[in-house]
């Protein structure tokens, strides 16, 4: 069962109406977002690259790239410290490349998951130290790096700190102060002292701002810079930020670069990949974005960046072949995860509001992946723990649901934690083992999640009758895109439709196809992984199901099949 609500924001349609140029459909989706300051809206609707906001309105951003140029004309070394997750490794390569237009006197470093954990690393810090470089600039990375930039400082190294995380807070009375590392610049759109007009670039977005800055200052290439955007899109969308505003500019217009890209290796990972169509925020969130955090899970993210900077068209189809090979092995142990814990969950913590749930049977990279899984099957907050480098001390993520704030509830039991870190819907912590179920305990006893809590929430944006759809209707839908976080693909819903045909078609017998009936007009409708979608309804064979009478949720969607476009309807829920 799950809770389905109509957005009733009938002010912001009727608001967004008096807009010029703006269609009903886009008022009413964009009112439901709550879109509707009127230059917003026009962003929205007609995205351009010129509507990118002035770099130089960031904090430290002047400072920053006269700080570049004087170590450009000095011919000093500089080094970039990323992530080992996707956004790292599309933040690493925004710089790079953008650098290399003046210089090649550019290197870079990365921690080890297994080895460093995340952030910057004692070792990253000693090797530039011993490598005499002049500037390091940190990518999704540094704001809470206090000790690693003392050291780099101390040493000489000019430091700029680039990054999309919050700042620390510290509160006295009624004041509340940000804590920013020693950095010579601090770029980030979360500094308390910030007036830039959009706050949610993720870190190649932000390392992309700084490139901007420098290549307006020096009246540079500006096709050149906006190459940039084809690893600025797959990290905006891989990193799961508000598609909206500034980030749908730049999503958007590298999706256009995407499409027509001369980079060989990002070729290369699709075709390996099996994938031979258009380049959309499907292909940046669920393939590409996927194979390069697979390097950083499973081996080292610089296997990523090094593909990617490759040159020799042999060597990028050896590294994108391993690649490929990597992911391939991530969803195994991924699958293999989920299937262990799932068993756990019904056999010991079924009646659990909150689920914990420790094997020395996982890998701790997939940890945050089985978690997001187990989340979305039971919708339940989820922590998943396994065996780390330290005796005794287990380490895993966890994911949450709207309506638990993990940061803040598992933040009550930091005290007697080894690490831990996160914001409302997702964490990453370790923990002595011994401790492990009084942690299951505390959380469970303090929750105070009601029964409802656990339902899943539909917003549906409109009531529309299926016999009233159109291919043309899908089309004007699709002109929202891309769709994501605070965009999502448009909800509509239905009533008395009836079913006049049903199977269950694909290699697994896992995808359910219907023929929905309504006012004498047919549509086709689809369900992936239909398997526990169908476990809620009792029937003994699926063809009870015909002439039935149903409720749906849907989206609209379009089918290309043969180079021809058809009408269809993917179903999110039936009652």
């Amino acid at each position: 069962m799950n809770k389905r609500y109509i957005y009733n924001k009938k002010g912001n349609y009727y608001n967004n109406l008096k807009i010029k140029n703006i269609s009903k459909l886009e008022a009413l989706i964009l009112g439901n977002r709550d879109i509707i300051d009127p230059q917003k809206v026009k962003m929205f609707i007609n995205p351009k690259i010129d509507d990118l906001y002035d770099p130089f309105l960031l904090n430290d951003m002047k400072e920053a790239v006269n700080l570049i140029i004087s170590i450009l004309k000095n011919n000093g070394k500089i080094r970039i410290f990323g992530d080992y997750d996707q956004d790292g490794i599309t933040s690493i390569m925004t710089l790079i490349d953008g650098l290399l237009y003046f210089t090649d006197n550019i290197s870079y470093d990365i921690a080890d998951r297994f080895e460093d954990g995340y952030g910057i690393s004692e070792k990253m810090v000693k090797k530039a130290i011993d490598d005499k470089v002049s500037l390091v600039i940190t990518c999704d990375i540094g704001i809470t790096a206090f000790d690693e930039i003392k050291k780099l400082r101390d040493s000489g190294i000019n430091v700029i700190l680039t990054d999309h995380h919050q700042v620390k807070k510290e509160e006295e009375n009624e004041w509340v102060n940000q804590i920013l590392p020693d950095a010579n610049c601090v770029i980030n759109p979360h500094r308390l002292d910030s007036n830039y007009p959009f706050s949610e670039l993720c870190g190649a977005g932000v390392s992309f701002k700084l490139m901007q800055a420098l290549f307006l200052k020096t009246n540079s290439d500006l096709e050149y810079l906006y190459s940039l955007l084809e690893y600025v899109a797959i990290g905006t969308v891989g990193d799961v930020v508000d598609l909206v505003d500034e980030n749908r500019i730049l999503v958007i217009e590298g999706l256009k670069r995407l499409n027509n890209t001369d980079k060989i290796a990002i070729k290369a990972l699709l075709e390996q990949n099996g994938w031979n169509k258009k380049i959309d925020s499907y292909t940046l969130g669920f393939i590409l974005s996927p194979l390069l955090n697979s390097t950083g899970r499973l081996s080292s993210a610089k296997e990523a960046v090094s593909l990617l900077m490759e040159e020799d068209i042999d060597k990028i189809y050896e590294k994108s072949s391993k690649i490929v090979s990597l992911n391939n092995l991530r969803k195994e142990k991924t699958e293999k995860g989920f299937e262990i814990v799932d068993k756990i969950v019904k056999e010991e913590y079924d009646n659990s509001k909150i689920l914990v749930v420790y094997s020395n049977k996982l890998e701790e990279s997939v940890c945050g992946i089985v978690a997001g899984r187990i989340r979305e099957k039971y919708n339940k907050p989820t922590i998943i723990l396994t065996n780390s480098s330290i005796d005794d001390v287990i380490k895993g993520s966890g994911r949450s649901i709207e309506n638990y704030n993990m940061f803040e509830n598992v933040g009550k039991y930091k005290e007697n934690l080894e690490s831990f870190g996160g914001h409302p819907m997702a964490c990453g912590l370790s923990i002595k083992k011994n401790k492990l179920s009084e942690l299951r305990d505390f959380l469970n006893k303090n929750s105070n999640l009601k029964d409802d809590d656990f339902l899943p929430i539909i917003n549906i944006d409109g009531k529309i009758d299926i016999s009233k759809i159109t291919l043309e209707f899908a089309y004007s839908i699709n002109k929202l895109e891309p769709f994501g976080k605070s965009n999502p693909r448009p909800i509509f819903a239905d009533k008395n439709v009836k079913i006049e045909k049903i199977d269950l078609i694909g290699k697994n017998k896992d995808t359910l196809k219907i023929i929905f009936e309504k006012n004498s007009r047919r549509i086709n409708a689809i369900k992936f992984n239909s398997k526990d979608f169908l476990e809620k309804f009792s029937y003994n064979n699926i063809n009870e199901f015909i002439n039935k009478k149903v409720d749906i949720v849907y989206y609209i969607d379009i089918n290309n099949y043969l180079g021809k476009d058809f009408l269809q309807i993917k179903l999110i829920d039936m009652r």
